[in-house]
């Protein structure tokens, strides 16, 4: 995902859950008729790449689901009404995407705001929110079920995104990165909004939301239950043309279904058109066969394989190749999970040859 005044906000569609997960997040009403709720979390880990030149180590903030604190609250207006507020900051030092060869320590030395929306919801009619938070598009390209996405998921540029791929034939470092090469198209991201979601209806409902300039755009999400199999699908389509950005509009989507088995499938898709006359239009696929499955008493372990192939993303011609391998393990009644990740990439690029880069991240994330 590219980022905007910040790197993004969990997808829409996976915001509550995430916060849900933080198991000991309190409340706090005192005779007040807003109640607030507050929690947060911790994702450290430890990250070795190897880009062909040397190996490298680096102490980081996973990026695939950074450490924040949020401040929630709701108050009931009357039977049909309520209002609420979601306020959110990250404390990001060294994020995994901005790690490089060169770079050893990165990220904000204060508190980064990530939302701050206020939202009113009728039980009939939706909810509008305004201020910052989730484009309506923001996670369609990241709907995952296979119990992994801590370690890995559709945005592989979030590990190691700012390492550099080696050129072979003189073993100097180019300008093209993992992140810059690996975009995962994935709608708009977070920014100051207007934002409005339907009441769900048969595990469907639409969003749609209005940022600065005149850019639009609009996803339909769904979550439910097919012949015994948990299934989460998102979709959108993007309009670009006022901002900053060298495209004027985008789709993409994903799907990831769950079966009683255990087993998963994750796929994703999308392209944007680019607006700069000779430029090839930027696309991705991605898929994921995951398995979930209780091997001790702590909780579920879960693991999965991935492939992604990014095209045209930095430049014409560019073709990105990944394979990566995740585990988790589940720690339950303490909001936290153990998890190590692997990732292969390759970039091909007419008229040069780079080396490939692996990386290996190992950590642990807590919720509270």
């Amino acid at each position: 995902m590219t980022p905007t005044k910040i790197h993004r906000l969990l997808p829409a569609l996976l915001f509550a859950t995430a916060f849900s997960t933080a198991a000991h997040a309190g409340s706090i009403k005192n005779n007040s008729p807003v109640e607030l709720t507050i929690g947060g979390q911790l994702n450290r880990a430890f990250l070795y790449v190897n880009d062909g030149e040397e190996g490298m180590y680096r102490h980081v903030d996973n990026e695939n689901d950074s450490t924040r604190i949020f401040l929630n609250a709701e108050g009931t207006i009357n039977a049909d009404w309520s209002v609420g507020t979601q306020f959110v900051v990250l404390m990001r030092s060294n994020p995994s995407n901005e790690m490089s060869a060169s770079t050893e320590s990165a990220g904000a030395e204060s508190f980064e705001e990530e939302a701050a929306e206020v939202y009113f919801t009728h039980k009939r009619l939706g909810t509008l929110r305004l201020g910052q938070g989730d484009a309506a598009t923001n996670g369609i390209s990241e709907t995952d079920l296979s119990g992994t996405g801590v370690a890995g998921y559709s945005s592989v540029g979030d590990v190691a995104g700012g390492f550099a791929f080696v050129t072979s034939a003189t073993g100097a470092r180019s300008s093209a990165t993992i992140g810059g090469s690996a975009d995962n198209l994935d709608g708009l991201d977070v920014a100051d909004r207007i934002r409005y979601d339907s009441p769900e209806i048969n595990g469907f409902h639409l969003s749609t939301s209005l940022l600065d300039n005149g850019i639009i755009d609009a996803a339909l999400y769904y979550s439910g239950n097919i012949s015994g199999i948990t299934v989460e699908a998102a979709a959108g389509w993007y309009n670009g043309s006022g901002n900053t950005d060298a495209f004027t509009d985008g789709i993409s989507g994903s799907v990831s279904a769950l079966a009683p088995s255990g087993f998963s499938l994750t796929l994703a898709a999308g392209t944007k058109s680019a607006a700069t006359q000779g430029r090839d239009d930027p696309k991705f696929y991605y898929g994921k066969v995951g398995y979930q499955t209780k091997l001790n008493t702590f909780g579920t372990t879960a693991f999965a394989v991935d492939l992604g192939r990014f095209e045209d993303s930095a430049q014409n011609g560019d073709t990105l190749d990944t394979f990566g391998a995740q585990a988790v393990q589940e720690i339950e009644g303490t909001g936290s999970s153990v998890y190590v990740a692997y990732r292969y990439h390759t970039l091909d690029r007419s008229g040069t040859d780079f080396d490939a880069i692996h990386s290996i991240m190992t950590g642990a994330y807590v919720a509270f």
